[in-house]
């Protein structure tokens, strides 16, 4: 299989991580994969060249990529790039329909086709099977037919950054028989698996409440401390607030707006930066629009070898939830945020992932969800103190080298699938 060395390039490292035992062969069934800029995939990216580069043969099997624009990426489409090895990493790729709409039907529709070829690919060969298989859900699908590709005697561990019929009913998707099917489906397919890593503690807890019975890893999110570092900010620019990422609904977004504009009074020199895409960017750019927001600019996401100078551009970092969906999903942006060594305001409720860790670390302030005036409040204090700005940044940063780096978290997914404690 050919290296890549010139068009396409992943995200790569001063240099590979700590040896550790590690399983001689990886595969990794994903959804998510590199190019894409957002959600699972730059985490997932990180951990693949993590093995690779530690000596590790490892294949992902993935989809052409798509999120979160919801549309196949320019030469992607005619499959020419479906098997390529890029910084060690074999990918395999195939055929899906992005889902447009970000509906219930559309989801099933994206995920069905794809995982029918993941099945496929098995059964001609293409891809063999594994004494090790890491599985990423989104999709759950994804964790069920990584089962198929388990060699006897071999280990699978299911990666769960978002549980799916939680968040589908916390957003309202789908009605009660839909979503009763889907938590029967994700029972089913983690208890096959022998091992399951999540973001929180929240989500175990989650997980054990829907039935899951296999043994469940607590791994928080992680990040390339080497490649996401503390840069100046840029000289001569405005104080800046930002978000960046999917614009996707489980963000709620339309709060970060509301948010802007109660900021416009406290700070009218600061502007909010939004840069991203996804399915709901229009409707957000008209809100703004319908809004005034003279303080509000959509910019695109940042391409990832450039990524730390971009996040650098924010003095404060946003990180919006819906309160709604808050125990199924931990957001990985806000471990990318502390590494690159920035504060920021998130939205959550008492008791979960982000007020847990913000209790223990201080390095972000918290805000309750749907509350803009009260995020303005917390983002305007942040401005107005650029002395308590770099002690947090610091602080988050030194909490992302001992815990969330790809050197802290390789050897630990490495010991499960190899059937060791990984703590």
């Amino acid at each position: 299989m050919p290296d890549d060395s010139t068009a396409l390039r992943a995200p790569v490292t001063d240099g590979p991580a700590p040896r550790a035992a590690l399983p001689p062969a990886v595969l990794l069934v994903a959804m998510s994969y590199w190019p894409e800029p957002a959600g699972s995939a730059p985490m997932m990216t990180d951990l693949a060249t993590a093995f690779a580069a530690a000596g590790t043969d490892m294949t992902v099997l993935t989809a052409r990529p798509n999120y979160p624009g919801q549309r196949i990426y320019d030469g992607y489409a005619d499959g020419r790039e479906d098997r390529r090895t890029v910084n060690g990493v074999r990918i395999e790729r195939l055929f899906t329909i992005p889902p447009k709409g970000g509906g219930m039907k559309a989801r099933l529709i994206h995920e069905g086709v794809l995982h029918a070829g993941f099945l496929a690919a098995r059964a001609r060969g293409r891809v063999g099977r594994h004494k090790a298989v890491l599985s990423l859900c989104p999709s759950i699908f994804s964790v069920a037919v990584a089962d198929r590709f388990r060699a006897p005697g071999g280990r699978h561990i299911a990666i769960v950054h978002d549980i799916q019929s939680g968040l589908a009913g916390a957003l309202g998707m789908g009605g009660g028989a839909a979503l009763k099917a889907i938590q029967a489906v994700e029972r089913t397919a983690l208890n096959r698996a022998d091992g399951i890593v999540v973001l929180s503690e929240a989500m175990a807890d989650v997980l054990r409440n829907l039935g899951v019975r296999r043994p469940v890893t607590v791994i928080p999110p992680h990040v390339d401390a080497d490649a996401i570092r503390p840069l100046p900010r840029p000289d001569g620019q405005p104080p800046t607030v930002l978000y960046s990422g999917a614009f996707a609904r489980k963000q709620g977004l339309d709060q970060v707006l509301e948010m802007a504009r109660h900021l416009h009074a406290l700070r009218p020199d600061a502007r909010v930066l939004l840069r991203g895409q996804g399915g709901l960017e229009e409707e957000l750019k008209a809100q703004a629009q319908a809004m005034a927001l003279s303080n509000v600019e959509f910019a695109p996401l940042i391409p990832s070898d450039r990524l730390a100078e971009g996040l650098a551009e924010g003095d404060v970092h946003l990180v919006p939830q819906r309160p709604e969906g808050a125990a199924f999903a931990m957001p990985g942006k806000a471990v990318t945020i502390l590494s690159a060594g920035r504060p920021f305001v998130c939205t959550c409720l008492p008791g979960s992932a982000l007020d847990r860790l913000g209790t223990e670390i201080d390095a972000f302030l918290r805000t309750p969800p749907d509350a803009p005036e009260a995020m303005a409040k917390a983002v305007a204090e942040l401005l107005d103190d650029p002395a308590r700005r770099a002690a947090m940044g610091r602080r988050g940063r030194a909490w992302v080298e001992g815990n969330a780096s790809r050197s802290a978290v390789l050897a630990r997914y490495a010991a499960l699938l190899l059937g060791d404690d990984p703590a």
